[in-house]
């Protein structure tokens, strides 16, 4: 978790625009704040407060009452232990106390069933917090390389108008001079209207996605200038046969499916527990007295047997309902088990088209910028084609907006691999993802 003044220092983030928030920094604000992580907080502590309800069973009973009681007629006020009239005390005021030990010494292992269920509630939850976690982590990551896509693209896009401008500029130069037809002029400029309007549209996308990451990590505004850009770090990515067994040792998602079912079989073996008798022990002081305040006090002991001999089927409807959610724990167990598998499967998938994607797109967008550069040359000495430049340039534009969509797909696949293997948390953000300056 992250402390308080660590997060004070995040507030300038929202106003200032050469302070830099890096990916780590918004998703340990992101752990703080959001709604999941304080939800499944929430939900931990109540499961912990129930585990120490369950193990208070356990203890004996301590309890106390009194009462003032006042009769029409006079009535016995002292108790009653043998035929003695002398002994008799009569008031109209009967006061009562006492105070009560009891502890149960048997009770057919219910206690026993019912703190083991409510230790594994409370490792459902744990895991539930760290699944909420994980998700937040993929949450706030998607829409951090969103905005930072979102302003990349901007940016190719704003070098595509200034280098259309500069086209502009020069053609109604030479139109102005007579040396080349209107038409060009004419082609430039529709050219450079479609990349305006490319520009609102990509600064209007921009603006929304940095308005959602500034309202998942709730601060007033993120500077686009603030995020940025990210790359995984360089590392081969294990087989199936590997990551499987990871799966099925660190996925908080699989962890909580099994302590669910844990839970499920403790409620039933609780249930179960109804069928024996239970057996308590039990202690009291007690002091009767009248309205003069005048006591007789006494104590007692004993042991106390209870068996319920017929409930109308109660205890037999308690036992098939509780093993009914043993097989309804046990299917989603093997859902979450199938789940999984078919998670890693499309992650490694998407992680390997990732790669190949981003290796190609590099290529691509260094051609095509090379080629608009030289079709620039070409124009500028005179010997090249208007209508082939223009074209160079849209593609070589197009490129670099594919380009930074690729690379955050990239970062993404590496995290979605995480999170499928369990491995997702701030410490792997910072080992896996580089920021680069």
């Amino acid at each position: 978790m992250v402390s308080l003044p660590a997060l004070l220092l995040l507030a300038p983030l929202s106003v200032t625009q050469d302070s830099a928030l890096t990916l780590h920094a918004a998703a340990a604000r992101a752990l703080e704040v959001h709604p999941l992580t304080q939800a499944a907080a929430a939900t931990l502590a109540g499961a912990t407060a129930s585990r120490r309800e369950a193990r208070a069973a356990w203890f004996p009973q301590l309890t106390t009452q009194g009462s003032i009681t006042r009769f029409q007629e006079p009535m016995v006020v002292t108790p009653i232990h043998a035929l003695d009239a002398t002994q008799f005390a009569f008031d109209r005021t009967l006061v009562q106390g006492d105070v009560r030990l009891s502890w149960t010494v048997f009770d057919g292992g219910g206690r026993s069933a019912r703190i083991r269920a409510a230790t594994a509630a409370m490792g459902a939850r744990t895991a539930g917090g760290d699944v909420a976690e994980a998700d937040v982590l993929v949450d706030v990551a998607r829409r951090y390389l969103i905005a930072r896509t979102a302003g990349a693209i901007l940016a190719a896009q704003e070098e595509g108008l200034a280098a259309l401008t500069t086209e502009r500029d020069r053609v109604r130069r030479l139109v102005t001079e007579g040396a080349v037809a209107r038409v060009e002029l004419l082609r430039v400029e529709a050219a450079l209207a479609g990349v305006v309007a490319d520009v609102v549209e990509a600064r209007a996308n921009e603006d929304v996605a940095v308005r959602a990451l500034a309202r998942t990590l709730e601060l007033p505004a993120v500077a686009p200038a603030a995020l940025v850009e990210l790359r995984p770090a360089q590392r081969d990515m294990p087989s199936r046969e590997h990551l499987l067994p990871a799966v099925e040792e660190r996925s908080p998602d699989l962890a909580e499916a099994l302590a669910a079912v844990e839970e499920a079989r403790q409620v039933r073996r609780g249930a179960q527990a109804q069928w024996f008798p239970r057996v308590d022990l039990q202690g009291a002081a007690i002091a009767y007295g009248d309205g003069d305040w005048r006591f007789s006090p006494e104590w007692q002991v004993g042991a106390r047997i209870f068996y319920p001999v017929l409930l109308g089927g109660q205890r037999s409807a308690a036992v098939a309902r509780a093993g009914a959610q043993v097989d309804v724990a046990d299917a989603r167990l093997r859902q979450v088990h199938r789940d999984l598998a078919e998670r890693l499967d499309r992650a490694i998938a998407a992680r390997t088209e990732a790669d190949a994607r981003v290796r190609a797109l590099e290529a691509v967008s260094t051609h095509l910028g090379e080629v608009a550069r030289i079709e620039a040359l070409a124009l500028e000495a005179g010997a090249g084609v208007q209508a082939e430049y223009l074209r160079a340039e849209a593609d070589a534009r197009r490129a670099r907006a594919e380009l930074a969509r690729g690379r955050a797909t990239r970062v993404l696949a590496d995290i979605e691999l995480a999170r499928v293997t369990g491995e997702l948390s701030l410490t792997w953000l910072a080992d896996n993802v580089e920021s680069v300056s």
